[in-house]
């Protein structure tokens, strides 16, 4: 009886442990809502949505994944308006995989993360997050349909559903809202900048500011100058107005300006004005309501131009760079404006494109419709000597240069810095102008002017107005002061015999140094030194004061300091 029981229980267990992997593998979850975030991408030509980004919790076996394991469904409402659908179906998916990192483009072999990759490109296929002048608010289902999803640790998941929980745009992201008298405008600040950056005001199309979220969403116009790589390149602040057409408009963008100017944001000397299409006309207007501001300008496709000679000769000497393309319906009227006002303008350059085409990826060489020169220019046209547009317009200031200081000092003696500056300024209607601007000096510290400095040093200063510094040049004198010295020892109240041995040393470096035909300097030099213990050993004693030792000791050193050099 012992016996038959005991080889039940035998095969009972050997049989549980044949089938323990299977067991493990049945460790299986259906109930779980796995979050996910949708990543948007600011594009040449629009912000899409670039992919949705699951997290999953643990680490995924990214072999047990398949694009045919998931729908995926948007639906697009306006964001000003969200009872209008805009959009409401399919999405493409092209590729799923995992990731280490929460963000598309690092596939790897596991990952806590699991990104569903979409198109780069496409039109009216859902990805676009904005369209006919509005952004859309866009609300992601995903549907699982694979039998499950494997964990490294052996366990699996079959997710009950998924849940939208943020939407990340990097460079977007980045970009504020406000209003200023009824104006609209989005802006961007460099939030590592430490000192006044250039600002780029950009002016959007027709048809895109219905709301205040699209300018900076239909093309890269806006954002393509905060991109980390250009950033990297020329730091600066961003600023896109909303509809801003007329010369009150203009009023209101210059009123913002200022105000970052005089936080301490903008340099006044480096704001650049561009736009396209009806915001290549409204930087034409900006320039015609404050011709003297601007330190360049980049009309595109412009839907306007000076107006009149009066206007052109305004702006006769800044520096202004148009494009255009040989298939835009603007292509006679911008033409036309340059060969009427073109000879008035000293500074300006038009550059006619045959076509918009896209090389880098994601477009591959895509040619876009001829009114869109602002995708090439503002991404990636090079001109053969002036290069990107971007190159050219972070290269000009108002400010063409600033004069050399140079002053000369005696050791010891604080040295006498101007208190103005010649700076020469590029003036829209007259050219280069030399003014002289007040400056504000560094303080020196004294002993770059003593005896133990360097000899030549510099200042830097605050000029008025400008971000750029002035730069003094302080050459100091070493003057040969065994006369002083001399009279100094013959003035003083003690001993003769004291007296007369500081005088015997200074009297033998200066015969030392009188003989022309031998170099005896590093003598005289060896006497000074000796002059200078001597008169330290005075103080002790109390035959001299500290101070007249001090005296004495540094005019030795400045003697020394002139043989020397």
């Amino acid at each position: 009886m012992f016996k038959k029981g005991f080889v039940v229980s035998f095969l009972v267990c050997f049989i549980l442990l044949l089938n323990i992997p299977s067991v493990f593998a049945a460790d299986e979850t259906t109930d779980t809502i796995l979050p996910f975030i949708l990543q948007n991408k600011n594009f040449a030509f629009h912000e899409r949505t670039d992919a949705v980004i699951i997290d999953a919790g643990k680490e995924v076996n990214g072999s047990s994944l398949s694009i045919s394991d998931f729908d995926v469904h948007v639906t697009q409402t306006r964001k000003v308006d969200p009872d209008y659908v805009a959009y409401d179906g399919p999405r493409e998916v092209i590729d799923v995989y995992t990731s280490q990192v929460k963000e598309a483009g690092s596939p790897s072999d596991t990952g806590r993360y699991i990104v569903i990759d979409f198109p780069d490109v496409g039109w009216g296929d859902g990805g676009s997050t904005s369209d006919g002048g509005y952004t859309f608010d866009s609300q992601y289902t995903i549907n699982y349909k694979g039998t499950k999803i494997d964990y490294v640790n052996g366990s699996s998941i079959v997710p009950k559903e998924f849940k939208q929980t943020d939407v990340v745009s990097p460079v977007l992201d980045k970009f504020k809202y406000a209003n200023h008298n009824g104006l609209d405008y989005s802006y961007f600040y460099n939030e590592d900048a430490e000192k006044p950056l250039p600002l780029v005001v950009f002016f959007h199309g027709g048809g895109q500011g219905n709301d205040i979220y699209t300018p900076i969403r239909f093309s890269n116009g806006g954002t393509v100058w905060a991109n980390p790589e250009n950033q990297a390149k020329y730091p600066s602040h961003v600023l896109a107005p909303r509809n801003a057409t007329t010369p009150a408009a203009m009023q209101n963008v210059k009123a913002v300006i200022d105000k970052m100017i005089a936080d301490g944001k903008v340099d006044p000397n480096r704001v650049y004005i561009t736009g396209f299409s009806m915001g290549g006309g409204s930087t034409w207007t900006f320039l015609k309501t404050f011709p003297d501001f601007a330190a360049a300008a980049a009309p595109l496709c412009p839907a306007g131009g000076p107006d009149s000679v009066e206007n052109a000769k305004a702006v006769a000497y800044l520096p202004i760079w148009t494009f255009v393309d040989v298939k835009d319906f603007l292509y006679e009227s911008v033409v036309n404006n340059d060969k009427i006002y073109g000879p008035y303008l000293k500074n300006s350059m038009l550059s006619i494109l045959q076509e918009n085409r896209l090389d880098h990826p994601p477009y591959n060489g895509h040619v876009f419709d001829g009114h869109a020169v602002w995708l090439p220019v503002y991404n990636e046209y090079v001109h053969p000597e002036r290069g990107m547009l971007i190159d050219w317009l972070f290269s000009q200031s108002k400010i063409k240069g600033i004069s050399e200081v140079e002053v000369k000092t005696a050791s010891g003696v604080a040295p006498a810095l101007p208190e103005t500056v010649a700076v020469d300024v590029n003036h829209s209607s007259t050219g280069v102008i030399t003014e002289k601007r007040p400056v504000v000096w560094n303080a020196i510290d004294p002993k770059s002017y003593g005896n133990d400095g360097p000899g030549v040093f510099e200042v830097e200063g605050t000029i008025e107005g400008t971000v750029e510094k002035a730069v003094a040049t302080v050459t100091v004198e070493y003057r040969n002061r065994i006369a002083d010295l001399k009279e100094t020892v013959a003035g003083l109240e003690i001993v003769h015999g004291n007296k007369k041995a500081l005088m015997v040393k200074l009297n033998q470096a200066e015969k030392l140094l009188a003989d022309t035909r031998h170099d005896k300097s590093a003598q005289a030099v060896e006497s000074l030194n000796a002059f200078a213990v001597q008169v330290n050993n005075f103080v002790k004693p109390g035959k001299l004061t500290e101070e007249q030792a001090k005296e004495m000791i540094e005019a030795a050193k400045e003697t020394i300091r002139n043989i020397m050099n």
